[in-house]
């Protein structure tokens, strides 16, 4: 049983709020609790940052280092544990959830020395009796809200932008996943980081988010989440003006012509099916095949549907992990009941393992014959159904893929350079992959529409922590 507390202001502090108990999600027993924090004290870690902002932000960028150092390295020490704890919060296999966590001390890494490589500017006067400078100031106090279904892959992209630009943040995990999290704020009080610089606070949304979206103390809000609850907190942070960085949901297209690679294809949309559930924010969602080719992929997705086995943490042979919640389950059978009702055909799945009697399992899913008025189509799925449609034009399957409220991420495969550049441009998403997918720290992510504003990662992602301050200095 792992119990948590909170890190407010440098030290851990009991909540004053409900006990949160936090479960498996493989076999739904209690792995965890915590006590969340009361509304008075999401104010104090709100708080607690402004009043760290003066000191940290005017640390020279290799004092700053020497802490961000220190706390890379002692995650590195523990990462181990940190995934183990998160495996139990999330129902990652084990080796995925120590590999998300090593992530943490690498992006700690980068945003340092991608802060290390920025340069200052300086404009020319015509005159030549001024000099205008051009320079990077840290906007101030941030507040994160972290999604549950990667909690240190997208503490990752915050914490590390956070420290090395001097700004200092309330950071809230989910509901469901706040125990690695605050792990770290362990982490952060056993190596004396300095106080305020970074709180960790868990909560409902009325009671904690309120307090932190509606005050008027931070600069920038940024949040991993659905594009529901992005509306939800540009609505309610009208108190001041603020900064957004926004990463919410996707539905994310794939384009397969008839001369891709349809095995290559077929394996990465199944993969992003079966990788964490389905529950990834660029998961392919609706395919669309060239006829030609479009009986070979569905084929090969259920042939790869097949293979699966669903199992948690430390469960061998496996290779399907759990939905969130019981009622992320429920949302998938209703998700195909509404599609095979307008004339879907399940080819793969479509129901819960017959082998589970426990957790929150549900079988990959291939669906043919979807129509653009199944909820498969119109709504982010977030989870393990894949649905697939025919096409017999190019410009038609782009059109197809535009037809949604979202932009995050989209697909493309083909062997033709041509169709690539078109389907690459063609698509309205912030970013579009050909031929596989991937990405990294130094890559930026970040949507369209529905899908957000800002990015994370990147070198553009650490430029949202910044302001832009022009400086004159007479020099005649």
């Amino acid at each position: 049983m792992f119990s948590m507390k909170q890190y407010i202001n440098g030290e851990l502090v009991e909540g004053q709020g409900a006990l949160i108990p936090v479960v498996c999600p493989g076999d739904g027993e209690v792995i965890g609790q915590v006590h969340a924090v009361s509304a008075e004290q999401a104010q104090q870690a709100l708080e607690a940052a402004r009043d760290a902002f003066p000191s940290w932000s005017r640390l020279t960028l290799e004092e700053r280092a020497v802490w961000i150092g220190k706390l890379a390295d002692a995650i590195r020490e523990e990462q181990a544990k940190i995934g183990e704890i998160m495996a139990y919060e999330t129902g990652k296999f084990l080796p995925a959830a120590i590999g998300e966590a090593s992530g943490v001390p690498r992006s700690l890494d980068f945003f340092l020395n991608q802060a290390r490589s920025n340069y200052d500017e300086t404009i020319r006067d015509p005159r030549e009796k001024t000099m205008f400078l051009s320079v990077r100031e840290p906007l101030g106090v941030v507040v994160a809200y972290i999604a549950w279904n990667f909690p240190m892959g997208n503490l990752s992209m915050k914490l590390g932008a956070v420290l090395a630009s001097g700004c200092t943040a309330v950071i809230k995990p989910a509901t469901h996943t706040p125990l690695s999290t605050l792990y770290l704020g362990e982490i952060m009080h056993r190596i004396g980081f300095p106080a305020g610089v970074i709180n960790f606070v868990t909560g409902s949304a009325r009671d904690v988010s309120a307090v932190l979206t509606r005050s008027k103390i931070p600069a920038m809000l940024t949040l991993i989440g659905s594009s529901a609850a992005g509306r939800e907190l540009v609505r309610d942070s009208a108190t001041s003006i603020k900064r957004f960085s926004l990463e919410l949901g996707g539905n994310a297209p794939v384009i397969v012509t008839a001369n891709a690679d349809v095995a290559m294809a077929a394996a990465a949309c199944m993969g992003g099916k079966m990788h964490n559930a389905g529950q990834i924010c660029v998961s392919p969602q609706r395919v669309f095949v060239e006829r030609p080719v479009h009986d070979a992929f569905v084929a090969e997705a259920r042939r790869i549907a097949g293979e699966a086995r669903c199992g948690s943490v430390r469960d061998e042979g496996c290779n399907v992990s759990p939905l969130i919640t019981p009622e992320a389950v429920v949302r998938m059978e209703a998700l195909v009941a509404d599609a095979v009702a307008k004339g879907a055909r399940v080819e793969a799945g479509g129901t819960r393992p017959a082998d589970r009697d426990k957790g929150n399992y549900f079988l990959p899913t291939v669906l043919t014959g979807v129509t653009t008025d199944m909820r498969v189509f119109r709504e982010e799925v977030f989870g393990p159904i894949l649905a697939v449609m025919p096409y017999d034009d190019l410009d038609a399957a782009i059109a197809l893929g535009n037809d949604t409220e979202y932009g995050l991420y989209a697909y493309g495969w083909t062997k033709d350079i041509v169709e690539a550049n078109k389907i690459a441009r063609g698509l309205c998403f912030g970013s579009v992959a050909i031929n596989g997918g991937g990405g990294g720290i130094q890559v930026p992510h970040g949507g369209v529409k529905e899908s957000g504003v800002g990015k994370d990662g990147s070198k553009y992602g650490l430029d949202e922590y910044y302001y832009i301050k022009s400086i004159r200095v007479p020099v005649a």
